[in-house]
């Protein structure tokens, strides 16, 4: 017998091929459920995607893959669709997914970044948040059939997380007008009362089936605590529950007895009367993922116009490179030809021009990678006003010209053009009306001398966490809506309140912005060689972000520019125009 020693070699290389193994998911970080009360089944948003778990737990089915973030989904009352939130950096939408078609659809919702998606209970229409009119959340209701959507409330604060009673006549919400937290409720036809107020946070309201009583979530210092609200009179506060780790999600009642939800990372049913609840198991098997090709980024040389002549030398009491970790203390940053020339302890020097700026921070000059030209002034002394000394952009508006930021008389930052498939996947567009800090900008010299006074309007009600994506995360202002400068600034305070610490956010409108648009090694970062852009600010960034907006003075290619001298400047050409 002939043995055809080819084709046994291929299949023995075959067979000797590594095989990339599931991962076996028995617990979750963060997830919520949903049970189908027909039938008992489980919708939950596991690793990020949607997955359905047969009554009663065992393997679950993943029902729909995204490179979005799908969050919260719910049952239509028939069972035959899905209601979830898709979150990207660009924002959140919500989608409907039919089950029978296995396909996937964008919401009829009139507003971006919509959120908190409830079911009526006639399965055609379904109530949300989003910003509407003006800057709070409001809530809004989508009719399914003609596509139509109306808001209901208008209230000052955000109005967020809406639910409607088993028999789709009475709604309840959260209320939160600065620090003071409402659960609210309008019966049908009546107007709506608060049940409870809290200076604690409170969300996740969840109706028991019989209408009853309300369910939620305090959040307390040291944990989330479930409680309810009896609808008698008077009414009844009770807890329920306070075990580990409950997930910020709300309950699930598959009948008036038992409530289903999440916590210490498992899925926990729990009779009503009582006092501990008892896992649902379940196994997730997740193919490993495929890293997408990683993009291929242009290598940029970045020109200097018209250097300045003579050697320049930076002093200042703290130093932060882009690069070490921290400050460093008491060091030179010596200028020549446009270009940082050397970084050396403080010393006697008769070698150059001194300025020994005192007690101030000296940062890489900050580079907004996604530029919105859309009223975009016609000088740059504004983005410098604001330490932005580099800009990216695809489109200019017609007719301008960016080489005269190239001069001394009419500075501004440099331009990078960039077209649409250069521009960097992880663009940060995190800004909302809801940052805590957000008066800091407002109230900024930059801001107060400009006119950029307009808040930003709400977008999202609670900042999603993303430090595990701050290696990769890049600054842009688009489509924020903020002038230029302020843009960025915005964007920076956003990424802070998303749990990155000062160095990363420096990060992001540094180091990562340069790599991203092929110019690191030249700008993002203060090292022998890379250009000269500073920024000079009095206070502590690393440890608060709006002290980025003290800024003292800027270096742009290795010229100085006093904050004073550059608000003149765009006075004065305010006032020529």
């Amino acid at each position: 017998m002939q043995v055809d020693l080819r084709g046994l070699s291929a299949l023995l290389l075959c067979v000797a091929a590594p095989i990339a193994a599931s991962e076996i998911l028995t617990a979750g970080n963060d997830f919520s459920v949903d049970v189908l009360p027909s039938d008992g089944r489980v919708v939950m948003d596991l690793d990020d995607d949607i997955w359905i778990l047969p009554a009663g737990g065992g393997e679950a089915k993943r029902i729909a893959n995204s490179e979005q973030s799908l969050r919260r989904p719910r049952w239509s009352p028939d069972g035959q669709s899905l209601l979830y939130v898709a979150e990207s950096n660009a924002g959140s939408e919500i989608r409907i997914y039919d089950l029978a078609m296995s396909s996937s659809a964008r919401a009829g919702t009139r507003t971006e970044h919509s959120q908190d998606p409830s079911w009526h209970p006639d399965g055609e229409r379904f109530v949300f948040a989003s910003a509407g009119d003006d800057t709070g959340l409001d809530l809004w209701e989508t009719d399914l059939p003609t596509g139509l959507s109306w808001r209901l409330t208008h209230d000052a604060g955000d109005e967020t997380q809406p639910v409607w009673s088993g028999n789709g006549e009475h709604l309840a919400w959260i209320h939160r007008d600065t620090d003071v937290y409402s659960l609210v409720l309008r019966r049908r036809g009546e107007p709506a009362t608060v049940l409870l107020r809290s200076e604690t946070p409170l969300s996740s309201p969840a109706w028991r089936p019989d209408g009853s009583l309300v369910t939620y979530l305090r959040h307390t210092p040291e944990s989330i605590v479930l409680e309810m609200v009896i609808l008698s009179e008077p009414l009844l506060i009770r807890e329920i529950s306070r075990e580990p780790s409950i997930v910020d999600a709300p309950v699930s009642w598959p009948d008036r007895q038992r409530m289903v939800y999440t916590a210490n990372q498992q899925i926990r049913s729990r009779g009503f009367e009582d006092r501990r609840s008892r896992p649902i198991h379940f196994r997730a098997f997740v193919e490993p993922d495929v890293a997408p090709p990683p993009q291929e980024i242009r290598r940029r040389e970045l020109l200097i116009t018209d250097p300045p002549a003579g050697r320049l030398i930076i002093r200042s009491a703290r130093l932060y490179d882009g690069i070490w970790q921290g400050y460093r203390s008491q060091m030179d940053v010596v200028i020549e030809s446009g270009k940082i020339e050397a970084i050396e302890n403080r010393r006697e020097r008769q070698d150059g021009t001194i300025l020994d700026l005192g007690n101030v921070t000296v940062l890489p000059g900050l580079i907004d990678a996604n530029v919105c030209f859309a009223e975009l002034p016609s000088f740059g002394a504004v983005f410098l006003a604001y330490g932005v000394t580099t800009i990216a952009a695809s489109t200019l508006p017609a007719g301008f010209d960016t080489a005269t930021w190239n001069s001394e008389a009419s500075p501004g930052p440099r331009f990078i053009q960039i077209d649409s498939a250069e521009r960097p996947p992880n663009l940060s567009r995190l800004a909302d009306g809801g940052l805590d800090n957000l008066d800091a900008l407002l109230g900024s010299r930059q801001a107060t001398a400009f006119g950029h006074m307009t808040p930003l309007p709400r977008r999202i009600a609670s900042m999603r966490d993303i430090a595990d994506e701050s290696n990769a995360i890049v600054a842009g202002s688009a489509p924020n809506g903020l002038p230029p400068g302020a843009g960025l600034h915005a964007e920076l305070m956003a990424l802070r309140t998303a749990g990155l610490n000062g160095e990363q956010v420096l990060h992001a409108a540094g180091r990562n912005a340069a790599r991203a648009l092929g110019v690191d090694n030249q700008i993002g970062t203060i090292t022998p060689g890379a250009l000269a852009d500073l920024v000079l600010v009095a206070g502590d960034p690393l440890s608060d972000t709006s002290d980025l907006l003290r800024i003292v003075a800027v270096v742009r290619n290795g010229r100085f520019y006093s904050l004073v001298s550059l608000l003149e400047r765009s006075n004065d050409l305010a006032n020529v125009e």
